[in-house]
């Protein structure tokens, strides 16, 4: 019985933050009289927009949780989203081609950064800044800084639409999950994220700990660049850590994710976060126009990230291991 009454306490708690989203978003959208909210068409819409979410947010949260702030990953999938996408719409738009080259390029990238870091034995954040910056300046010399346009691409537009994307977003959600719970590593990161020091000093070999995360972290930015890809026009990176802030934006599902460890684990707690913001998102979109929307989204999740590391007890515990993580060097 009382296996039971935890079970309702950790999932009542753990639905309450999308499902108090969806029910606030629900009851504004129809005060404006907008009734399509809530119907099959706009959860089929949110999926996408949820799984290139998860997905992206699985790859921050993978180098967080282990207490390392990696700014790298909007230059990865950039990079890999125009090489997978030039090369595959030049062989026929071949999809194979397209799902290889975004898992490969993007775990090459990842690997990359990872030695950076290694054995350049620089700060964290200085190393992935770096790495952003160096991956930017490769997309205005790809193609002659053309970028890539695949919206209209219905072949290889098929990652990002329903029900294919469930694909991508179900092979990353299993490998976080199975990272998390089922690896050494995995296990080693929260040690890590801890007390660097003397993790180190127990046995924990840092630096295969890096190389197996970092390559990790390159598979799911592989699945989110298969969804992200052909979700707009990505253009080449001609402003300086222009990447840093779309990535960024999917941050946020990892903290409510982190919070929610004890009540439905972190894989579990991405998504959920992920959802509530789409939701949010969706429905301002809905009640004001798109850039309004957008905007008050922006502003909305500003907010909610104050609180979270500001107000809360665990946010100040984050607060502390980003202050620790973005200086943090291989021992």
């Amino acid at each position: 019985m009382n296996k039971l009454v935890d079970l309702l306490k950790r999932t009542a708690v753990s639905i309450a933050l999308p499902l108090l989203m969806f029910l606030i978003m629900l009851w504004a959208t129809r005060a404006k009289g907008i009734s399509y909210y809530g119907t099959w068409p706009m959860w089929r819409a949110l999926i996408v927009e949820a799984a290139a979410m998860i997905t992206t947010a699985f790859g921050i949260g993978i180098q967080f949780k282990s207490g390392r702030f990696d700014f790298s990953g909007g230059g990865i999938m950039l990079v890999a989203s125009i090489i997978a996408g030039r090369v595959a719409a030049a062989n026929d738009n071949n999809i194979m081609i397209f799902l290889v080259l975004s898992l490969v390029v993007s775990i090459v990238l990842s690997m990359l950064v990872a030695m950076v870091y290694i054995y350049g034995r620089l700060p964290i954040v200085i190393a992935t800044i770096g790495m952003a910056l160096i991956y930017e300046s490769l997309t205005t010399l790809l193609y002659s800084g053309g970028g890539i346009n695949l919206v209209a691409n219905m072949t290889l537009k098929k990652m990002s639409t329903y029900p294919t994307v469930l694909v991508p977003l179900v092979l990353a959600i299993l490998l976080y999950g199975f990272y998390s719970k089922f690896t050494v590593v995995g296990a080693q990161s929260v040690l890590l994220a801890n007390n660097q020091q003397s993790s180190v000093n127990i046995g924990i070999n840092e630096k295969k700990n890096i190389l197996i995360t970092y390559f990790y972290s390159g598979v799911l930015y592989g699945f989110a660049t298969m969804i992200y890809a052909s979700l707009g026009i990505h253009q080449a990176a001609f402003t300086s850590l222009v990447t840093v802030g779309a990535l960024f934006s999917n941050i946020l599902p990892v903290f409510i994710g982190l919070m929610l460890v004890a009540y439905c684990g972190d894989t579990i707690g991405i998504i959920l976060g992920s959802l509530t913001l789409v939701l949010m998102s969706y429905g301002l979109n809905a009640i004001f126009s798109a850039e309004m929307g957008s905007a008050i989204s922006t502003i909305i999740t500003g907010l909610f990230i104050f609180g979270i590391n500001v107000v809360s007890a665990k946010g100040r515990l984050f607060v502390n291991r980003i202050r620790e993580g973005l200086f943090q060097k291989v021992a």
